[in-house]
């Protein structure tokens, strides 16, 4: 009988290899045979594993890390917004106009411009960009910019397309920005108004957006190119549509995935007229349920949302804002005295679900609901709970018995705590997103961008979560800061226990899927300010590189 010798395709040496695993374990090395983890352990060991064709990669003392898993990230819609002008980051009006022109110069006269990411407080003049801030630079095409939540800003040209003058009234659920001193329409349109210019425009937003299974599909090869670019291997892709999910298996047969998706359709809280008989048909009569699907492409728990955004005040919570008398009331996303039947009828049906809360108050709910659909059918489950800004200690008890994850995203502190000094009481500052009191509870967290609610980068989330500093340096207080360590884990493995895959993937472990990425430093002697500076050098997905610097 002829003997086979199984020797690896690579081996990764000579570096501080980040294993995620129970230990929190740093080893020299790792070797990758197929599409699996072979062996990790010191330089000497690993390199005796060596073949005549393994390609030896010499990591010279840089961190190798697991691929990283963004547990909530719209990536259709990003691979948009990456085609149009990405507003992250960006600190003046005179950079955002400069970002405008240099789109405009190849797109003829008359093509409509997307892009969006920003919020009023990333910019020196501390306040929201209006049509005016805008037309300088583009008098001959319509520029539309997505606020992070709920709002919108168009220039001129996009006002006149959309029919939005002086004398048009405010939708309903909506508001059309004004010139305070002359009722002009200024270009920001709030809510439901933000309707009234996505009806003439082409997508990731306009009214067309969800038809087109092919624009979808080049949407989401363009965001997977932009995605390995920073070492995300893995994507959670929340409140998918039939159609989103049709185009996801048109690239999965196709063999164009080169990334992880799970996805997670619709279910309550995300149409203006609830198609309720749809929905009870979801889980009802379709008979596939979460972890349908394979390690490339999955379905995953139902997406639900009860309130809005903190910054654009319509989070159901129990608090004022700063200089306010008493808590606003706001129009929820759903009927509120059916969420319990709601999310027990997903449980039993053998669904996970992910709902949407800011407040303090719609947490309490969305837990409860959970945490009583366990109690009546305990069962393994990958519920969780989506933002989970403020948790009362009640829910916090319950979602540590229940295990309900909590999937946050520290990226948004990065760009967004810069103005809530001016949005919130001093105690709700230093509360917000409660990491380290999840982490000690011993409740499940897992981090993610929200892209295109946040930056995709996800070295922000990194950066944020240790610091908890705005972009401009205000910090939310220290109470709630984690290790690099433990944000890692939130990055990597708890991502991948989300999902229900942490024996998959998640940890650089023997048997695992080699998914893997290459720092351009060595993480444990980089400061907490370059962590915003961090390059991927290398990504590898299924045991092939996929990206490489």
């Amino acid at each position: 009988m002829k003997s086979i010798n199984l020797f690896p395709q690579y081996i990764f040496y000579g570096g501080n290899v980040h294993t995620v695993d129970s230990s929190n374990a740093i080893v020299e090395a790792i070797a990758i045979l197929g599409q699996r983890i072979m062996a990790t352990g010191t330089t000497a060991e690993i390199l005796t594993l060596a073949g005549p064709k393994t390609v030896k990669i010499d990591l010279k003392g840089r961190s190798l890390i697991p691929g990283i898993i963004d547990s909530h990230n719209h990536a259709w819609e990003a691979g948009r917004l990456l085609e149009g002008v990405v507003t992250f980051g960006i600190q003046s009006f005179a950079e955002l106009r400069e970002r405008i022109a240099e789109k405009l110069v190849d797109l003829p006269e008359g093509t409509w411009l997307q892009g969006g990411g920003w919020i009023e407080t990333q910019f020196v003049e501390n306040r929201m960009p209006t049509r005016w801030d805008l037309d300088a630079v583009s008098p001959n095409h319509p520029v539309v910019l997505e606020r992070i939540f709920s709002t919108c800003v168009c220039n001129s040209m996009a006002l006149a397309l959309a029919g939005i003058t002086k004398e048009t009234p405010d939708p309903p659920a909506g508001e059309i920005g004004r010139d305070p001193q002359t009722g002009e329409p200024n270009g920001l349109l709030f809510r439901a108004g933000k309707q009234l210019v996505r009806d003439v425009m082409p997508g990731p937003f306009g009214a067309t957006a969800f038809g087109f299974g092919e624009g979808i599909e080049q949407s989401v090869k363009r965001a997977q190119e932009e995605y390995l670019s920073y070492g995300i291997t893995g994507i959670v892709e929340p409140g998918v549509s039939p159609a989103i999910c049709r185009a996801y298996q048109n690239l999965y047969k196709r063999g164009q995935l080169k990334m992880r998706f799970n996805l997670m359709p619709n279910y309550f809280g995300f149409h203006i007229k609830q198609e309720l008989d749809h929905m009870n048909r979801l889980v009802d009569e379709m008979g596939f349920f979460t972890d349908f699907g394979d390690d490339w492409l999955r379905l995953g728990a139902l997406k639900m949302a009860i309130d809005g955004g903190l910054t654009s005040k319509t989070a159901l919570k129990s608090w004022p804002y700063l200089n306010e008398d008493q808590p606003r009331d706001v129009e929820l996303r759903l009927d509120l005295s059916k969420l319990k039947q709601w999310v027990k009828d997903a449980h039993d049906a053998g669904w996970s679900v992910g709902i949407h809360v800011v407040g303090d108050l719609s947490q309490d709910e969305a837990v409860d609901a959970i945490y009583e659909a366990w109690k009546a059918n305990p069962r393994d489950h990958r519920h969780q709970i989506i933002h989970a800004y403020y948790a009362s200690p009640e829910s916090l008890a319950k979602m540590a018995e229940a295990k309900i994850i909590a999937a946050v995203q520290p990226s948004f502190i990065y760009g967004e705590a810069d103005g809530y000094d001016q949005l919130l009481p001093m105690e709700k500052q230093r509360s917000f997103l409660p990491l380290r009191t999840y982490l000690d509870a011993a409740i499940p967290t897992a981090v993610s961008t929200d892209m295109p609610s946040g930056n995709h980068n996800p070295f922000w989330n990194l950066y944020a979560a240790i610091t908890r500093k705005g972009m401009h340096g205000y910090q939310l207080g220290s109470a709630e800061c984690v290790t690099l360590t433990e944000t890692l884990r939130m990055m990597t493995i708890e991502g991948a226990y989300l999902t229900g895959e942490e024996q998959q993937k998640g940890s650089l472990e023997p048997g695992k899927l080699a998914d893997l990425v290459i720092l351009d430093r060595n993480l444990l002697d980089t400061s907490a300010l370059d962590l915003l500076k961090l390059k991927v050098e290398l990504t590898m997905v299924d045991g092939e590189i996929a990206y490489q610097l």
